[in-house]
Formats: structure tokens, sequence, C-alpha cells
């Protein structure tokens, strides 16, 4: 199988076995049923068009009680502008999924660093974390 957006190995596409992969309209790129590859995030699979990562399994204690699977792996907020993404340069959405996704990761920061920089920003609370508790040099 050759590589198409990180497929590697036909164990990528065994994540479309799991019940909760069944049916599923991608919210990123409306690409429907979504056919899946797993991410290098347990329990983690993402959209093989567009790289939107969703929970199928093994996620947090809530989504585990809940049971209600796939949850978006990204931020509700984040969805608008990874479709902005999606729809102006046809690439790979994931975020820090894929060990070897680096390339993905720094276009990604490229375009957001133009288009949406406050993405980009340190947010309020994690800075004072920071603050008090400075990472050694």
């Amino acid at each position: 199988m050759s590589p198409h957006f990180g497929f590697i190995h036909d164990y990528d596409l065994r994540a479309n076995d799991e019940p909760s992969a069944r049916g599923v309209t991608c919210a990123v790129c409306d690409t429907s049923p979504v056919l899946f590859q797993w991410s290098d995030y347990s329990g983690e699979a993402m959209c093989h068009e567009c790289g939107c990562p969703y929970q199928l399994k093994w996620g947090s204690d809530e989504q585990r009680t809940e049971s209600k699977y796939p949850y978006l792996s990204f931020m509700v907020e984040f969805v608008p502008i990874a479709r902005e993404y999606w729809q102006a340069k046809k690439a790979f959405v994931t975020y820090g999924t894929m060990l070897n996704g680096h390339q993905w990761i720094a276009a990604l920061n490229a375009w957001l660093r133009q288009h949406h920089p406050e993405w980009l920003e340190p947010k309020p609370e994690k800075a004072m974390i920071e603050k008090e508790n400075p990472c050694p040099a």
C-alpha cells in the first residue's frame, strides 16, 4: 500500500473496524462516511482525507463513562479554522497526533501565523503557570 497522508501499513486502516467509526461525517472536510486511519495517539484515528482527529475508543474517564464515541479531538472552536485551512490548502490538518507529522504541523502553524495568529498565542493561564514553575534552561 502506498503512503497517502500517512497510510504506511494495512493496519492504519484497521480503525475502520471499530463500531464507532461507522457512519461518521467529517467535521472539517464533510467526507461521508469517513475512512479512518489510526493516529499515533492511543484509540485516536484521523479522517484519511483531511486529518481531522477523532477518539474512537479509550478516551478520557468521562468519555469512557459516557461512551458516545467517536469524540472530536479538536476543540470545537478550532473546527471553523481547520475547515478554512482545509478549503484553502487541501492539506492535512492533523495537529500533533502523528509522530512523523511534523511537516504538516509546520505548514499549519505557518498558515495560522498568517491568517489566525491568535491561535498561536499562549493562553493567560498557561503563561501564569510557566511564570510560577519555569522550566530549567
